[in-house]
């Protein structure tokens, strides 16, 4: 497995190029405020808020499927892996956005960003810079619409396959480990969220664990080092142990 990537922070001009631009003209417009009990409150939050402020709701996470290979995918649980993984991140009030996108997308979208011209796994947009992996900063000013994590794309196909060759391979490496003595190493991508993914043939199941490295980019953590590499995978395990079964 190679390591996965993600997209440095960009100031608000240069982040908007064809992803962003397209992921803002999908979200709908502020809903109109019901008052329950007496209280302002609205049915559907679009917009983030600050975090560590007592009765703050949780943050909208967006889902936009867009691809087709997978038509039963299970938008629910994905939802429900991302808020999860933000509570734990401590940015459960910040708005995440994910697009689900076939491999012409993710082909166009990694070559505009990275120049790349073949689609990939995972992609990362992080909105704000970070103090430390972990830590983002404050936003300038006060406005909801700062208070969101970012947006990630997943290349459903690409996974699909991954998931497959994987096995694949997986198998190969158990064939050839018998009869001999134990290895005398193990590479990088055995530890953290790849070597998860190593054992698990269900696409879905491969997905959501994608969201963990995926949402760890979105507040500050990086694998250029291998200083940042080993912290990464390790807040990965940690996490994927709190997440429990997939």
């Amino acid at each position: 497995l190679t390591r996965m990537s993600y997209i440095r922070p960009l100031s608000l001009s240069r982040r908007l190029c064809n992803v962003q631009r397209r992921v803002a003209s999908l979200r709908p417009m502020k809903q109109d405020w019901e008052t329950p009990f007496g209280m302002p409150q609205r049915t559907t939050r679009l917009f983030g808020s600050k975090r560590g402020v007592p009765g703050n709701p949780l943050g909208t996470i967006a889902i936009y499927n867009e691809q087709t290979t997978l038509p039963d995918i299970d938008e629910t649980t994905i939802r429900e892996t991302i808020q999860r993984i933000s509570r734990i991140l401590g940015y459960e009030t910040y708005d995440v956005t994910l697009l689900l996108v076939d491999d012409d997308e993710m082909r166009e979208t990694n070559l505009e960003s990275r120049g790349i011209d073949s689609p990939t796994d995972i992609l990362s947009f992080p909105f704000h810079f970070h103090k430390k992996p972990g830590l983002l900063e404050e936003p300038e000013f006060d406005i909801p619409d700062y208070y969101t994590l970012g947006d990630m794309m997943v290349c459903v196909p690409y996974v699909i396959r991954r998931c497959q060759e994987d096995q694949e391979q997986y198998q190969q490496n158990r064939d050839e480990e018998n009869g001999q003595e134990e290895d005398e190493g193990v590479g990088n991508d055995d530890r953290g969220v790849s070597g998860a993914m190593a054992n698990v043939d269900d696409p879905q199941k491969r997905i959501r664990m994608l969201l963990v490295h995926g949402m760890l980019h979105l507040v500050g953590y990086d694998h250029e080092e291998d200083d940042e590499y080993l912290e990464m995978v390790q807040r990965e395990e940690e996490i994927l142990e709190k997440l429990g079964n997939f």
